[in-house]
């Protein structure tokens, strides 16, 4: 009969020849990587869970009070105030980290960050029991809480692994990442009908709770197999200056700063040419059938797609992916009818595709419905592509190719996207465009830029990298909303917005050619490592 110890030998036997599908894993890292990849998975999850929540709370109550005088803002203008605050927040956030980072070491810094997070949750949970308004809290709570936690999730990873593990095993981590996006925001939409929103805050408390844990049997992991490893662990990783004066003071973070901004400005670009294009293209459709609505001679409900309607008739909306439209209030089979207009009722049958609405009421809901259905399909795809990715190129990338190359793929990808664009600015093309970008950027591009992380010193593990995967992150969103405010006081057109985005990708060319550079000479300087040169072959 085999023994306990054998058949955790025999097990750990099996998991590595399955990690080894997607990357050199060696049997002793087997536990932290599988522990790691679910730690960042559960993260995924909670922040999803509040995602969902944060959303209908801000968007819903609409409205800004200031003191004591309410302004009128629709939920989205709210939201987009909201988000300028969380760069402002963020600096304050920062600095907090920065000092906790140089008093406490790395468990005592997570469990510390993990705790007060915890703790925000369980105090939003009884203020939403009390009827405290929490919108615009909560949502700068969650920008905060979403950079703060995934920031040191990989600094924790990055002062786990050498550099030539890290390059190795990051590509696995990340596959948690990845299906985290994925099924995080299933699992939350699934919970939030039978335990309401603010259970669901108690939920991702929870959640984070068990990632420390997970964090914890890693830091155990690690003290147990390197020597002189707890005294590294016990020492505070932040150093003497803060995350901004480290930045400052090293042109590699510079540049990696610098990367991270015009990533997001790129991005954030990227989405609001889609949601323009959508909102246009969508418009168009229901107003083609409004012009073509006749009155007297209208046909009945429920007729052919685009044919005008009776007056006082409802109005269905109709599609192959019908179960997707107005989810959460009714369940209809596909190539069933939604009536937009009066509750959600089903058509059985019906051809598919848009009978336009006749009042306002009902030109909004299928505006809604439709826009909600192209993003359901959207997001589908670019998770698709992006575990798949994550899952069978990245390791080889880095592996055969190199890290340094692997952060070309992205602004390269935006550059061919955006030029496209630029020539026939369509909604069918910024779809595939930008399902491109997405896609890459969840899974190379984020595994990469990690990565970069590895060749440095601690303080800008912790600090550094918390100042640049906060502040500068929402700093890249400011700039994109800056220029979105301009362009419409400037009319510029969505073939404008492309060529903007055509010279941030040639100006984020030249920042990772920059970072390339940086990072071979501090490679170079790395003790050597069997095959790490070969990882570094880029």
């Amino acid at each position: 009969m085999a023994s306990t110890g054998e058949n955790e030998t025999r097990a750990r036997g099996v998991l590595h020849r399955l990690l080894a599908i997607f990357a050199e894993v060696k049997p002793r890292e087997v536990f932290s990587v599988l522990v790691l990849t679910l730690n960042v998975f559960l993260l995924l999850t909670g922040y999803y869970l509040l995602k969902v929540v944060r959303e209908p709370l801000i968007l819903a109550g609409g409205g800004l009070e200031i003191g004591g005088r309410r302004l009128d803002l629709d939920g989205a203008e709210v939201k987009a105030y909201a988000a300028a605050g969380q760069a402002l927040l963020l600096v304050g956030v920062v600095r907090a980290y920065g000092a906790l980072a140089r008093r406490f070491g790395r468990m005592q810094l997570t469990t510390a960050l993990t705790l007060f997070f915890a703790s925000n949750l369980v105090l939003f949970f009884l203020l939403a029991r009390l009827g405290v308004p929490l919108g615009v809290p909560f949502y700068l709570w969650v920008g905060c809480f979403n950079l703060t936690v995934i920031a040191q999730f990989w600094s924790f990873a990055n002062d786990v692994y050498t550099p030539e593990q890290g390059k190795r095993l990051f590509a696995i981590v990340g596959i948690g990442s990845s299906l985290g996006a994925m099924f995080g925001a299933q699992i939350a939409k699934r919970v939030y009908v039978p335990i309401g929103p603010y259970n669901m805050m108690l939920l991702a408390a929870g959640v984070l709770l068990a990632c420390l844990g997970l964090t914890y049997l890693v830091h155990r992991d690690d003290l147990a197999g390197s020597k002189g490893a707890a005294d590294k662990a016990d020492a505070p990783p932040g150093g003497a200056a803060g995350g901004f004066k480290i930045i400052a003071g090293d042109r590699y973070l510079l540049l990696i700063a610098g990367l991270t901004l015009v990533l997001n400005w790129v991005n954030s670009t990227g989405e609001y040419i889609l949601d323009r294009t959508l909102i246009e293209s969508a418009t168009s459709a229901l107003d083609t059938g409004s012009e073509q609505r006749g009155a007297p001679d209208a046909a009945p409900a429920g007729a052919a797609p685009g044919a005008p309607l009776a007056a006082g008739a409802p109005v269905y909306l109709v599609d192959p992916q019908a179960s997707r439209l107005l989810e959460g209030k009714i369940a209809a089979v596909k190539g069933g009818a939604f009536d937009v207009e009066a509750g959600g009722k089903i058509v059985e049958g019906a051809e598919a595709g848009l009978v336009h609405p006749h009042t306002e009421k009902g030109k909004k809901a299928a505006l809604g419905a439709i826009i909600g259905t192209f993003k359901g399909d959207f997001f589908y795809w670019v998770n698709t592509f992006g575990v798949v990715l994550q899952l069978f190129f990245v390791s080889r990338i880095f592996k055969y190719l190199g890290v340094r190359f692997a952060l070309f793929i992205l602004p390269a990808i935006a550059l061919l996207g955006y030029a496209s664009l630029a020539v026939l600015p369509v909604l069918a093309v910024v779809r595939v465009a930008k399902i491109a970008e997405n896609s890459a950027d969840y899974s190379i591009q984020n595994t990469a830029r990690q990565a970069l992380f590895l060749p440095v010193g601690r303080d800008a593990k912790y600090s550094a990298k918390a100042a640049i995967d906060t502040f500068v992150v929402r700093a890249g969103d400011v700039l994109a909303a800056v220029g979105v405010i301009a362009g419409q006081v400037l009319a510029l057109s969505t073939r404008h917005f492309a060529m903007v985005n055509i010279a941030l990708a040639l100006v984020w060319l030249g920042v990772v050619a920059g970072i390339a550079r940086e990072h071979r000479r501090r490679a170079a300087d790395e003790p050597a490592a069997p095959k790490s040169d070969d990882l570094e072959a880029a």
